[in-house]
């Protein structure tokens, strides 16, 4: 079974988080004011760094932040594989 590696898995995150926000039609300063201060810094440094200093900045919190706005709790974290998705 495939799995995928950390790079995969952060730009999906990203992308998740991107579609859950567009859904809900916020704007990201609304997003960002809604997490709050400190998840906000961590998910902004998470998103904006290189992908072998992204893991530096993640945070659980600011992801159960996140998660909590949307209402989808660890399903935020959850992927299913490549081969499940067909």
């Amino acid at each position: 079974m495939p799995t995928m590696n950390n790079n995969e898995y952060r730009r999906r995150l990203i992308a998740r988080v991107e579609a859950l926000r567009a859904e809900a039609a916020m704007p990201m300063l609304r997003f960002h004011q809604q997490i709050g201060p400190v998840a906000t810094r961590k998910w902004v440094k998470f998103v904006a760094a290189s992908d072998e200093e992204a893991w530096n900045y993640f945070s659980l919190k600011a992801v159960d932040q996140i998660g909590m706005l949307f209402g989808v709790g660890a399903e935020l974290l959850s992927f299913k594989s490549r081969t499940n998705v067909q």
